[in-house]
């Protein structure tokens, strides 16, 4: 196993309330996150908090890996982390927001993951552009969301 860290922030034009709302909506990061599906257990519901399990397939048709992961930290609207616990992927990751005025938020996304070496050689080299991309685009859809628009 190796471990690598990734750290990726985009500036988002919306208040970091409605942000924290478009991120912790787990199921809708399948819009956004790079060849990604993702599942959680606050789908039905919408509640979330710590203890909700998130499952994300990333690959294309059936070629790809998931990702398992539980909410372990949750502090509205500003952080959550989240413990990976798949069986190739362990770690940690973060979602920060900060708030740089009323209508602008910091996004800064924060990933510790040890993984097969093999694995990390084949991810590594795109992983960094690939959440950057996704994160550009989560950036964009949010931006352009009308204020308490659903």
């Amino acid at each position: 196993m190796s471990l690598a860290e990734f750290r990726v922030s985009v500036k988002v034009n919306a208040p970091r309330d409605e942000v924290w709302q478009q991120l912790v909506d787990w199921k809708s990061q399948s819009e956004w996150m790079a060849l990604t599906r993702v599942h959680s257990s606050a789908d039905g519901d919408g509640l979330s908090g710590v203890g909700t399990e998130i499952h994300a397939f990333t690959g294309i048709g059936k070629f790809g890996l998931w990702d398992h992961m539980r909410v372990t930290h949750w502090e509205p609207p500003q952080f959550c982390a989240v413990d990976h616990y798949g069986r190739w992927i362990k770690g940690i990751g973060e979602f920060r927001l900060v708030a740089l005025a009323d209508s602008q938020t910091r996004f800064d996304w924060y990933e510790k993951i040890n993984a097969p070496a093999a694995l990390l050689a084949l991810i590594k080299p795109g992983i960094l552009f690939a959440v950057y991309i996704s994160l550009r685009k989560f950036s964009r859809k949010v931006s352009a969301r009308k204020p308490n628009s659903q």
